[in-house]
């Protein structure tokens, strides 16, 4: 909690605390007279017949009342904006703090597991912050200031609710002790609930063409039994507390009952003041029947905020150290480059060098590495051994957004917003105009959009789920053209596409009207064939490099690829 309010409640944290003590003022203002109030009505007002000062009673009941209800409304309505503000702050630094973690984490954490922290979590802390702190603050003063009022009363039967305090703590606590691992153990399941329809959800569309939409459903029923198994556990034990609790109340309030009706008997207590212990019975009980849910709410605080906490102090593996703002990307050089992961090896003893304007393309078996030289370029990961230079600097001197500003990668897999299509190809490029945004389109070979009801205005769905692979393929190239980078690196983007389309694609993207080096990483001879220069690639290594005609001569293995493509061998030997 300290944590909390002190990095991201920063300023407000005075404002904050004062709207806490002006609602809870103004509620023991609005709540703890009125009832002591009544009772002197009934001894004064009624049982002496002083009309004058049953009115006097009356009317300052109710001003108080209005004074103490105006203090809390404007204590919510400053806890109420400091609470929001210090949400949107946290909110802010959990976004900024997953956009800026690298490859690894991403690897370790599902999204179901950002998604419950982002979601639940949040909410959790807002309970706490927005709701229970004030609230309970309001019932223990209450119950403090009733208890002490009944004291000066009748100190007997004060005591006799006072002895109820530790029996309520020890049952509280007891719970609570019992029920901590169960929470633990919930917030985990609901984390991999969310990953599970996350995932098939993103995945509908495979699951569908699989025909395993039954397996799926009885998996999902399967964890959601088990999920649900648990909030029964501890539901059943919280309510199983609650009970114990309202019996105890009852056996406190019949006690008050028993003990004040022998009190009136013999005159130490008057009819007014039993109305009083009678009314304050509830101020006090309150605190005691609630703060089971207060403690519940403090649990599920303490698992959200350790997983925030775990998230914003775990460091990036990749460092943005570099401190120097890349202009222009004129030659790329690799230099006994290696990449490892997770104790496998990657790629090994890479050694190339790239020029401005011109076109490279990587091909090879798969798993070879080729996808990683264009993530080492991009800096989603780094280089496990050796350099890599952009324009004679190590590309780690470079600030790591400049160098992707620089930079436009398209995925194998393309994701896409659910946005309109104008939208997603400007997405790198804010300052394009409409005919901008078809030019690029129709260079991708996305034109197709014209066709839509809407043309480029029209909304795509989550991730482009309206659209099939082919022009989900084509409208992210088309986004990626639209930034105009210095350098376009294309991972087997046309591997959805017919011959035609890839041909006309390929050709579109050799005659760009910006400067642009490519680098083109594929499967198929038909989009490399006409690249400046292609490394072959096996086992993470280079095995070869030159031209199409060049490889033809003297690589086997580009040899047999081309063979087996064009048709003239039917044995694929090199995978």
């Amino acid at each position: 909690m300290k944590w909390l309010f002190k990095n991201f409640m920063k300023k407000d944290n005075f404002l904050y605390w004062f709207g806490v003590i002006l609602d809870v003022s103004g509620a023991l203002v609005a709540t703890i007279w009125p009832v002591a109030a009544a009772g002197k009505i009934i001894d004064i007002g009624i049982m002496q017949n002083n009309h004058n000062e049953m009115i006097r009673l009356f009317v300052l009941s109710i001003g108080l009342f209005i004074i103490g209800n105006l203090m809390a409304y404007f204590g919510v309505i400053i806890i109420d904006r400091k609470t929001f503000n210090m949400n949107s702050r946290l909110t802010k630094a959990i976004s900024k703090k997953i956009f800026y973690m690298d490859h690894d984490y991403f690897e370790n954490t599902t999204v179901g597991e950002l998604n419950t922290m982002l979601g639940k979590d949040l909410a959790n802390i807002n309970q706490v912050i927005h709701y229970d702190i004030k609230q309970f603050s309001r019932e223990f003063l209450r119950a403090v200031f009733s208890l002490i009022y009944c004291c000066t009363i009748n100190w007997i039967m004060a005591l006799s609710l006072l002895a109820f305090l530790p029996v309520f703590l020890f049952i509280t606590f007891s719970y609570a002790k019992k029920t901590e691992k169960l929470y633990k153990i919930e917030r985990e399941k609901t984390s991999n609930l969310d990953s599970y329809i996350q995932e098939n959800i993103e995945g509908n569309r495979l699951i569908r063409n699989l025909a395993t939409e039954d397996t799926e459903i009885n998996k999902f029923k399967d964890l959601n039994k088990d999920y649900v198994s648990y909030k029964i556990k501890i539901n059943h034990k919280m309510y199983n507390h609650v009970e114990v609790i309202r019996f105890l109340s009852y056996f406190m309030w019949a006690v008050m009952i028993f003990l004040g009706g022998v009190f009136i008997v013999k005159g130490n207590l008057t009819l007014g003041e039993f109305m009083i212990f009678n009314g304050y019975i509830q101020q006090i009980s309150t605190p005691m029947y609630n703060l089971v849910d207060y403690m519940n709410d403090l649990k599920y605080l303490k698992i959200s905020l350790n997983k925030i906490k775990k998230l914003m102090y775990t460091k990036s593996k990749q460092k943005d150290l570099g401190t120097i703002k890349l202009r222009n990307i004129n030659e790329i050089k690799f230099d006994n480059v290696a990449f490892e992961i997770n104790e496998k090896t990657v790629l090994s003893d890479i050694n190339l060098e790239l020029e401005k304007n011109k076109t490279y393309a990587f091909i090879g078996e798969v798993g070879s590495g080729k996808s990683s030289i264009g993530k080492l370029i991009l800096r989603i990961i780094d280089a496990s051994k050796g350099k890599i230079y952009i324009d004679n600097n190590l590309i780690e001197d470079y600030t790591m957004s400049s160098v992707r500003d620089k930079i436009a990668y398209v995925a194998q897999t393309p994701f896409l917003f659910s946005d309109t299509i104008k939208n997603n190809v400007n997405f790198g490029n804010l300052d394009l105009s409409e005919d901008e945004t078809r030019c690029y389109l129709k260079l991708a070979k996305a034109d197709y959009v014209e066709n839509l009801e809407n043309g480029i205005e029209t909304i795509i769905g989550e991730n482009g789920i309206s659209l099939s692979g082919g022009e989900k393929q084509r409208l992210s190239l088309a986004r990626a053209l639209a930034k105009k980078p210095q350098l376009l690196i294309l991972d087997d983007i046309t591997s959805a596409l017919d011959y035609e389309s890839e041909l006309e694609v390929t050709n579109n993207i050799n005659n760009l009207d910006y400067d642009c080096t490519k680098i083109i990483i594929a499967q198929k001879i038909i989009s490399v064939k006409n690249a400046d220069k292609i490394f072959v690639m096996k086992s993470g290594k280079i095995i070869g490099e030159g031209t199409h005609e060049e490889l033809l001569k003297q690589c086997d293995m580009y040899k047999e690829i081309y063979d087996i493509q064009s048709g003239t061998k039917t044995k694929i030997e090199y995978i």
